[in-house]
């Protein structure tokens, strides 16, 4: 029940931001891997639903969302993709993202919190890896961050 209603929060959450960063924000290719990226404050989600999800919330507090696919001849699958990364701040000061995996029915995503003590922009660097095999990609991309006032 609480992942449904973090599912729906989290699409919500994508939905505004998307709404807020314009046209453009599409998933990062590599071959036929797809890897779509989101950020939002945590205050979008509700309490229970942060702390279900092992997510903090707070003013300062962010979180960013990853999910990998693979086009295949009969449409897309799901990757259950190995991850690190890092959020830098304006100054490089750089913090690891601890990412959570969440499965929830064929769906597979990663959430990871970022805090951030002012507004500016903030750069992401994640390392994707969607199997033992498979070469690691690197999605890199920059989403200004506006505390919760």
């Amino acid at each position: 029940m609480l992942r449904n209603l973090f599912t729906g929060l989290l699409m919500l959450a994508a939905t505004v931001v998307s709404a807020q960063q314009g046209p453009g924000q599409s998933p990062q290719h590599f071959g036929d891997l797809l890897v779509y990226h989101n950020t939002f404050n945590s205050s979008y989600l509700q309490p229970e639903i942060a702390a279900a999800a092992g997510l903090q919330r707070g003013p300062r507090q962010g979180v960013v969302t990853i999910s990998v696919q693979r086009q295949t001849d009969e449409g897309m699958q799901v990757v259950d993709a190995r991850l690190e990364g890092t959020v830098k701040n304006l100054i490089q000061q750089s913090t690891p993202l601890k990412f959570i995996r969440i499965q929830e029915d064929d769906a597979i995503y990663f959430v990871a919190n970022y805090t951030a003590a002012q507004r500016g922009l903030l750069q992401f660097e994640v390392r994707v890896q969607a199997d033992d095999n498979a070469p690691v990609q690197t999605v890199r991309f920059q989403q200004e961050f506006h505390p919760d006032e």
